[in-house]
């Protein structure tokens, strides 16, 4: 028995299970960049008042920060120090605004040059890192030394709450938030809150219609990574998800487990008004509007609105024959 899966809005979850690559590597890139800067834009030229290395007394300048000792240098918008100039320079525009780089492709813009470098990977698909282990390639060199430990099992960033272990401090940053229920990530839209930046973004693909994602063979587009991996798998015929009971393949690993409690009986989600059993929280949803007679679902051409996104779809036809 498979459960049909509504091809709806995704939850928090499972955004984060089909896009964490993506958003991982990309925050580490980022965080890589933010720490070290290129050279050629960090040495930037000195005022013959203002000598790196030298002790001064609180020179203020138009850029917004002064010098108050050696190898300081102070934000006059919110008091964060920084051991060089260039650093200073970067984090000021997090203040004015400023964004000087901007893609050619997209035209996304950014605080720095490095930063924008880090995005035309995401056009290009380029991963020049290579784990000599398992063969698997990454867009900076930090998310190589991460990935490494993996296979090192080095895990050095341990929860203090539940005792969970992390190869990175960025990802035990995100497991505290499920702790302290934090989500500081607000769409600006839909006052939707999140843990992660990246799943912010993420999310906000669905108010934008942003398909990012283009299948090889058909030219199909998608929002999300993950859909267009199980797509792709229409023309590949490939369903690496195995069931170990009846031997049922899937092509995404939470098909299977919805499918395999089919084999262990095991309902998750109790409906409240008639007490209905269902395995995922999409199909209880999709039940409580027959209680409620919410039909969220609008056909754009008749207005004739439905309690659930397939039989849309289905109603569709008959418009386009």
């Amino acid at each position: 028995m498979e459960f049909v899966e509504e091809s709806g809005d995704i939850s928090d979850a499972e955004s984060c299970r089909m896009n964490d690559e993506d958003v991982e590597e990309q925050r580490g890139l980022m965080e890589s960049i933010e720490e070290n800067p290129t050279q050629n834009e960090m040495e930037n030229q000195e005022s013959p008042n203002f000598k790196y290395g030298e002790i001064t007394i609180s020179l203020q300048t138009d850029g917004g920060f002064n010098q108050e000792a050696t190898n300081s240098f102070t934000c006059h918008h919110c008091g964060k120090t920084f051991s060089r100039k260039g650093h200073l320079k970067y984090h000021i525009r997090v203040h004015t605004g400023e964004r000087p780089y901007k893609c050619s492709l997209c035209e996304k813009t950014f605080t720095q040059k490095g930063h924008l470098g880090a995005h035309i990977i995401t056009h290009t698909g380029e991963r020049p890192f290579t784990c000599p282990q398992c063969g698997k390639g990454f867009m900076s060199k930090g998310n190589l030394n991460v990935h490494i430990k993996i296979h090192t099992q080095d895990r050095p960033f341990t929860c203090p709450q539940c005792g969970k272990t992390y190869t990175c401090k960025g990802h035990l940053k995100d497991h505290l938030r499920s702790h302290n229920g934090e989500r500081p990530f607000t769409c600006p839209q839909c006052g939707k809150s999140f843990a992660r930046k990246g799943n912010l973004n993420i999310h906000i693909r669905s108010h934008t219609k942003e398909r990012l994602y283009t299948c090889p063979q058909c030219g199909k587009s998608f929002i999300y990574k993950g859909h267009l991996k199980e797509h792709i798998g229409i023309h590949t015929g490939e369903r690496p998800f195995a069931c170990p009971q009846c031997g049922k393949c899937f092509t995404r690993k939470g098909s299977l487990n919805i499918h395999m409690k089919c084999h262990t009986r095991e309902s998750l989600y109790n409906c409240p008004q008639c007490e209905k059993t269902f395995q995922t929280k999409g199909h209880l949803d999709g039940h409580i509007r027959i209680h409620t007679g919410e039909k969220p679902f609008t056909c754009p051409q008749c207005e004739r609105s439905f309690t659930q996104r397939r039989h849309l779809k289905h109603h569709i036809r008959i418009h386009t024959g």
